[in-house]
């Protein structure tokens, strides 16, 4: 790459590519910034090309662009916000054991699985990430919002809301090691399985940040379902009561204790066993009850379960890592593209979560002649 001295992850962020007409403002250089999907691709081939002095050149640049940073220290792996202050990444000084998960007890699992899909809809494990591991998480979350500009959010909660105090950080498989172990928990993945599959996948993993002053969400289910409201677009219900079919499950880490006060998120019980889009918010929130927890938390829920972050009246800030798992089947909800080095070091249960060795859609006019489908095939998914 193009300075050892800087994160790789800083360089996966970021790319430099011709320009096409965009560039940055205030930016002289003849690169434009774009997402990471190709980083490496560019890298290398700038590289060969002889053009790494100039993409050296033009880093600062394009990192000032996106993090609003008055200047960047490659050397020393600093930034300096705008008021002077240095951000100094908190991958650089965290080592992620991936080897041992905390409270990986799986005894209650069978239960936890019948409180899910007969019960209630919701479960609380404790205390699933360690102190230390929960603490690095919410730094680099904290870190990442203040360089990272702004985000899309989802279901803001009211037309008054201010989109500034709540805040997301996508694709986080991308941002730190940290979350490449927050989704293959294996109590997580334990849940998962009766559930939704074993060869379930994840959908999307991100955080949510509610300030001091935030309006919360409206009321809502999950992806995919969380068009419901259109019912032209369903034609037949998706969820029949009595049957535990489900498209969807959540897993809610909190990095932050989560409180009445701060906007625990607020769920109503029982409602995962059949659609239905919480349109009268009015009755959601007289039937609703909040999940409260301390950080280090996970909470587990159906998509189908209608809920909603609530107002954050705290003066504290509080952050959540959300994520999301789908049957194989469905269509993710986030474009995860992740980065060449997490791919290669990706243990058997992230490649699955990804499916990576899943070999639909293909391109079968172009397939091997062999018999891939069946229980007699050469599939070798199952």
């Amino acid at each position: 790459m193009i300075s050892r001295q800087v994160p790789s992850t800083v360089f996966k962020s970021c790319l430099f590519k011709k320009s096409t007409g965009f560039q940055p403002p205030g930016c002289k250089a003849k690169y434009f910034w774009s997402d990471g999907f190709h980083g490496n691709k560019w890298s290398h081939q700038l590289a060969k090309s002889g053009e790494r002095k100039k993409m050296t050149q033009t880093l600062h640049c394009g990192i000032n662009h996106l993090a609003g940073f008055s200047t960047v220290s490659p050397s020393q792996n600093v930034a300096v916000d705008n008021n002077g202050s240095d951000l100094v990444d908190p991958r650089l000084r965290f080592n992620v054991d991936m080897e041992n998960y905390h409270n990986a007890d799986l005894s209650d699992v069978n239960d936890l699985v019948h409180e899910l899909t007969v019960g209630s809809g919701y479960v609380m494990c404790k205390q699933l990430f360690t102190k230390d591991e929960v603490d690095h998480a919410r730094e680099l979350i904290l870190y990442l919002i203040k360089t990272q500009g702004s985000k899309a959010t989802h279901f803001q909660g009211s037309e008054e809301a201010k989109p500034e105090l709540q805040a997301r950080v996508w694709n986080l498989l991308n941002k730190g090691k940290i979350f490449e172990k927050i989704v293959q928990h294996p109590k997580t993945l334990a849940i998962l399985a009766p559930i939704i599959g074993d060869d379930c996948q994840l959908g999307s993993v991100a955080t949510n940040t509610i300030f001091p002053g935030g309006s919360g969400q409206e009321p809502h289910i999950d992806y995919p379902y969380w068009d419901y409201y259109e019912r032209h677009h369903w034609p037949v219900t998706p969820k029949v009561k009595g049957v535990p079919f489900h498209m969807n499950m959540q897993a809610t880490l909190m990095l932050d204790d989560f409180t009445e006060e701060n906007g625990a998120t607020a769920i109503v019980p029982w409602t995962q066993h059949d659609a239905h889009y919480p349109e009268k918010s009015g009755d959601f929130f007289q039937k609703c009850i909040q999940a409260t927890g301390k950080a280090g938390d996970m909470f587990f829920f159906p998509g189908l379960l209608q809920h909603a972050a609530m107002p954050n009246k705290s003066n504290q800030s509080r952050t959540a890592v959300i994520l999301q798992y789908l049957p194989k089947y469905i269509r993710p909800m986030e474009d995860k593209r992740v980065a060449g080095d997490i791919l290669s070091r990706a243990t058997p249960q992230l490649r699955r979560l990804l499916t990576l060795d899943y070999p639909y859609p293909a391109v079968l006019d172009e397939a091997e002649p062999i018999n891939t489908e069946g229980s007699k095939s050469e599939f070798e998914w199952k």
